[in-house]
C-alpha cells in the first residue's frame, strides 16, 4: 500500500493530531485502518494531483527535516509552489495584525537589507494581515521565496486578500503550506497548528510586534518547546501593543535594532544550535 495513502488515512483517523509522534508505518497501524478509509484517502490524493497541489509525509524526500524533532510532527502536509525548506534556511517573522507604523517601516527597510546579505535565507510567516503579510511582501520585493503557513486549506485561503499575494509568492519561488485538507475553512484552534509549523520551519523566529496576551505571543511557546532561537524588536515601555516584546527582553531575549544586528545574531548563533532558554512558566 502506498505510504502517502496510509499517512493520509492515519491523519484523518487521528483527527489531525499525532500524540504518539508516529513517523513510520507499521503493520499494527495499517491494521487499524479500514479498506474504506484507505480508499477515501487514495481518492483524495488523486484530487490533489488534479489540482496541482503537492504533498509530503514522514519518510518522504521533501518532508522538512526539522519536523522529525518536533512534538506531534504532522502526518501529512500539502503545499502549492516549491519546497522552499529544502534549499533555504528560514527566518520566521510573526506579529500583530494591528501593525504599528514603526514596525511596518522597520520590516520594509531592514528585512530586505538582511536578505541581501544572506542569499540563502527565505522568510516564513502565517499570511495574516499586518506583520505576517508585510514580511511576505518584503521577501517578494527582494525576489526571495517566502512560505505562507496556513490555518486552512490551500483552496480556501484565509484571509481572502492572500489571493492577491498568491501570484507574486509563487512567481518568486515561494509556497503555501498546510496540514489541513485543501477545501478546509479556517477554524480558531487551527492557528495553534499553524504556529507550531512556522517556528519549526525556521532557524530563527522574530517576534516583530506582539502583546503579551495575544495569538502572536503564543508562537513563543512553540519556539521554546522546540528549542528554536528567537529575537525581538525593542519598544517604549508605555506601548502596550509591544508588551510581548518587552516581556521577552526582560526575560533575556536578544533584541535587534537594525538588519546588521539580525545578521550578526544569525551568524553567531545559528551554527551553535543554541536557542533562547527561558522559564516557560514565566513566559
Amino acid at each position: 500500500m502506498n505510504k502517502a495513502v496510509i499517512f493520509k488515512a492515519l491523519q484523518r483517523s487521528l483527527g489531525f493530531r499525532n500524540p504518539e509522534s508516529i513517523l513510520q508505518i507499521t503493520s499494527e497501524l495499517t491494521a487499524k485502518l479500514s479498506p474504506q478509509e484507505l480508499l477515501l484517502a487514495e481518492r483524495y490524493l488523486l484530487s490533489l494531483r488534479d489540482k496541482g497541489i503537492k504533498y509530503t509525509y514522514p519518510g518522504h524526500e521533501v518532508y522538512p527535516q526539522s519536523f522529525y524533532k518536533m512534538l506531534e510532527p504532522p502526518l501529512f502536509l500539502e503545499y502549492l509552489g516549491e519546497p522552499v525548506w529544502l534549499y533555504y534556511e528560514v527566518l520566521a517573522v510573526v506579529g500583530s495584525r494591528k501593525m504599528h507604523s514603526f514596525t511596518q517601516r522597520w520590516l520594509q527597510q531592514e528585512i530586505p537589507a538582511f536578505l541581501e546579505a544572506k542569499p540563502n535565507v527565505a522568510i516564513s510567516s502565517g499570511g495574516a494581515v499586518g506583520v505576517d503579510q508585510c514580511a511576505h511582501w518584503a521577501a517578494v520585493k527582494s525576489s526571495r521565496p517566502t512560505i505562507v503557513v496556513l490555518p486552512c486549506g490551500i483552496d480556501n485561503l484565509f484571509p481572502q486578500n492572500l489571493n492577491k499575494l498568491k501570484k507574486y509568492i509563487l512567481e518568486s519561488g515561494g509556497c503555501f503550506l498546510s496540514e489541513f485538507e485543501s477545501e478546509q475553512q479556517v477554524r480558531k484552534h487551527f492557528f495553534f497548528f499553524r504556529n507550531r509549523l512556522i517556528t519549526n520551519l525556521s532557524s530563527v523566529t522574530m517576534i516583530a510586534q506582539a502583546e503579551r496576551k495575544s495569538g502572536s505571543f503564543l508562537t513563543v511557546h512553540h519556539a521554546l518547546q522546540n528549542g528554536r532561537m528567537m529575537v525581538t524588536l525593542p519598544a517604549h515601555p508605555e506601548m502596550s501593543d509591544f508588551s510581548g516584546n518587552l516581556h521577552l527582553m526582560r526575560e533575556g531575549c536578544f533584541y535587534v535594532l537594525t538588519n546588521k544586528d539580525l545578521l550578526n545574531f544569525w551568524e553567531a548563533e545559528s551554527w551553535s544550535g543554541r536557542g533562547l532558554t527561558l522559564d516557560m512558566g514565566r513566559i
